[in-house]
């Protein structure tokens, strides 16, 4: 990893490939049931859509970590929201600021869209992204999130 270049990269429609590697690491990070399930539509269809952002970071072409997020329109006031869903970092590159890299590389993106606020979401028994957050600059304020299987209804 020190003599590896890593390389920040928005993707773009076509970059399928890159998203189809990422969600397999996202599968393996996040202790995915289906490790090797990837859903090859929606993948197309996220990166079609305007308000769905995705970086990857890779070494020698390999994706070692990601991030995707969701541009969020207000109706309560100008602009948007973005809001990073899904962030991870294959385990032997985590600690080597790829994860801190990939925030920032959203945060810059945000300003160049005007896009004042990000957000992200984590578990409280997930202290290690709690502390990564924290660690870069975030203000964790005291929300709480709420489910609906619309399947119950």
């Amino acid at each position: 990893m020190n003599k590896s270049v890593v390389e920040y990269t928005k993707l773009k429609i076509r970059d399928n490939s890159k998203f189809y590697e990422l969600v397999l690491l996202f599968n393996v990070e996040f202790e995915s049931p289906n490790p090797n399930y990837v859903n090859l539509d929606n993948i197309e269809k996220l990166l079609k859509n305007p308000n769905f952002v995705c970086f990857v970071a890779t070494i020698d072409g390999k994706v070692v970590g990601g991030l995707t997020g969701f541009e969020l329109e207000m109706y309560d006031r100008e602009g948007s929201s973005m809001y990073i869903y899904d962030l991870a970092v294959i385990n032997k590159c985590q600690r080597k600021g790829i994860g801190s890299r990939l925030v920032y590389e959203m945060i810059e993106y945000c300003k160049s869209k005007s896009i004042k606020e990000l957000f992200v979401q984590a578990d409280s028994v997930d202290q290690h992204a709690i502390k990564f957050y924290k660690k870069i600059g975030g203000e964790q304020t005291k929300t709480f999130h709420f489910s609906f299987a619309t399947s119950n209804y």
